[in-house]
């Protein structure tokens, strides 16, 4: 007798996990919020996994170098063939609206014959397609994924349209920050909050945290451990404004600060990843940086952190601009190993031969780390000095900032290692005004000899909770031509709409921002204002929920107010 073949899973529907969505949307309340989320993940079952990465505007983990590689242009073109609607129709919708799955839902509401004949979509088969369209490559591609886009747009009621498009251009905006995903499932499914928080610090994906929580419990959560080839989140620094603060604060151990991009090399069995703070694989980018540290590094497994730095033919630092131009390089790699040469200066091991690190102090961590490296031409320690006098770290921090580097950092020898937070263990000490992260997410187009160019930015700082981006000033200075016409090249294939000379931008590019000072001020949604804003440089090292908090804005404000 023939064995019935196994039923195929089907699970939730799109439609059921898209009204909860519509319901976030409409929720204020952060507690509320997270009881929304938490209900929806313990009905979730063996769509959790994705029911979490969709919350998050994500079809996989950060760790996941996969992309579905649709952009705002190709969206606007699906939407068009979709609906029947000319293109320009569907940008003046989008500018109108403000937002490009708010627009699809309308256009696809006017849309005659909807779907309400046709069969539900499930969460799964939803999930299975956008994974689909990410592996195909070569000729054609684009067209294909076009294709692909307008039969899923065709397969679903309006409201799901809305967050289907969102999904695919990576940005969801129901407001459902890390804070809220990790109460939730600490709610949902009866585990810490702060498990699973360290959890996550270290696998860099709440959809398996969640998974492990349902399946596991906390007990699964406390046996979570370091995975090479993961990028954990890097433990962060706080700032100070001398010497004689960081020690007050039980620093002892200092380090040049260096103008770089933040790396963690992994390594196994002669295989080394190298990864930015922002959890990038660059080894393509950076097959140097991989090189030297395979032919430097004894250990058969470790997962090691250092500064890469752009220097020139007498190893003095390159601003960090030479070294942005190689992050993102896809082609002509050698080319740009030849003309921008590198040094990684190292400083920290998370990881040897099996061993966790990151509990350990962070004097026996850098003492395993010389145990490992033989410093070479291209790898060397960073330089280091440990005292707890002022005068000897004051004399160390004028030589750093002497020799072209950015100050110093300042390090407490008895702590552990943090991924992901940023806890008193580690401080940074420059001699400029405090400048900060900022996330551009819209621009306006020049005039004159600029009216090619994004020429005036508006810069956002990120709400922790709902991982909103909220405006704070525009930057109008400070950017070379070279510099514009990279910014305009980067943000034009993220623009939402234009109107007039303005133009809205998908969130995803960091830049460093000086400002004379910060102001209370209802004009920007921050609820503060940058005076002068001014760019200092473009951290293409930095993912944009890396940029700074609304608290930190908050905190500089009143040192601010506090000096006058």
């Amino acid at each position: 007798m023939l064995k019935s073949p196994a039923p195929v899973f089907r699970g939730m529907d799109f439609a059921a996990v898209a009204e909860t969505l519509s319901t976030l949307e409409e929720t204020p309340s952060r507690l509320e919020m997270t009881e929304i989320v938490a209900s929806l993940l313990k009905s979730s079952g063996r769509d959790l996994r994705t029911v979490v990465l969709f919350i998050r505007g994500r079809v996989f983990p950060p760790w996941d170098p996969r992309e579905i590689g649709v952009a705002q242009k190709s969206m606007i073109k699906c939407v068009s063939t979709a609906t029947g609607t000319p293109a320009k129709k569907v940008e003046e919708t989008i500018a109108a609206l403000g937002d490009t799955g708010l627009a699809a839902e309308a256009l696809f509401t006017k849309k005659p014959q909807t779907t309400l004949t046709k069969k539900k979509m499930s969460l799964a088969e939803i999930h299975s397609s956008l994974e689909k369209m990410a592996s195909w490559e070569g000729k054609g591609t684009q067209e294909k994924k076009g294709r692909h886009v307008i039969e899923l747009l065709n397969s679903v009621s309006p409201n799901e349209v809305k967050y289907l498009v969102r999904l695919v251009l990576g940005e969801m905006r129901v407001g459902v920050g890390e804070g809220i995903m990790r109460d939730a499932i600490a709610k949902a499914f009866g585990v810490p909050a702060a498990e699973a928080e360290r959890a996550f610090s270290l696998i860099n994906d709440y959809s398996e945290v969640a998974e492990i929580a349902r399946t596991k419990g906390e007990a699964g959560l406390k046996k979570i451990g370091i995975l090479l080839f993961r990028p954990l989140r890097p433990m962060l620094a706080q700032t100070v404004h001398s010497v004689q603060e960081a020690l007050d604060n039980g620093c002892r151990a200092w380090e040049y600060k260096y103008d770089g991009m933040r790396i963690q090399a992994h390594i196994k069995n002669g295989e080394v990843r190298v990864f930015t703070r922002r959890l990038d694989d660059v080894t393509h980018q950076f097959p140097d940086v991989a090189e030297a540290i395979k032919n430097t590094v004894t250990a058969k497994e470790a997962i090691i952190e250092g500064e890469t730095v752009a220097v020139d033919e007498s190893e003095r630092p390159r601003p960090f601009q030479f070294l942005s131009r190689r992050i993102k390089r896809k082609y002509k790699i050698d080319e740009m190993v030849r003309d921008i040469p590198v040094i990684t200066y190292l400083f920290d091991c998370m990881y040897l031969d099996g061993k966790n690190l990151t509990t350990q102090k962070m004097k026996g961590r850098r003492a395993a780390l010389n145990k490992i490296v033989t410093e070479g031409n291209h790898v060397k320690f960073s330089r280091t000095l440990i005292t707890n006098s002022a005068d000897k770290a004051e004399s160390f921090y004028k030589e750093s900032l002497k020799l072209g580097h950015e100050g110093v950092m300042a390090k407490n020898l008895g702590a552990a290692y943090k991924p992901g937070s940023r806890v008193g263990y580690m401080y940074k000490l420059k001699p400029v005004t405090e400048t900060l992260d900022l996330v551009i997410v819209a621009a306006e187009w020049g005039e004159g000899r600029r009216a090619n160019w994004l020429g005036s930015y508006l810069l956002a700082c990120r709400d922790p909770d709902t991982n909103e981006f909220l405006s704070i000033g525009r930057m109008a200075t400070g950017a070379k031509d070279e510099q514009l016409q990279y910014l305009t090249d980067t943000l034009k294939p993220t623009i939402e709409f234009q109107k007039g000379k303005f133009v809205k931008l998908r969130p995803t590019l960091v830049v460093e921002a000086g400002y004379q000072e910060i102001q209370k001020s209802p004009t920007y949604e921050s609820g503060y204002a940058l005076r002068f804003p001014r760019l200092i440089t473009i951290r293409e090292d930095r993912a944009p929920e890396e940029c700074d908090s609304l608290d930190r804005v908050a905190s500089l404000h009143e040192r601010f107010t506090a000096k006058k």
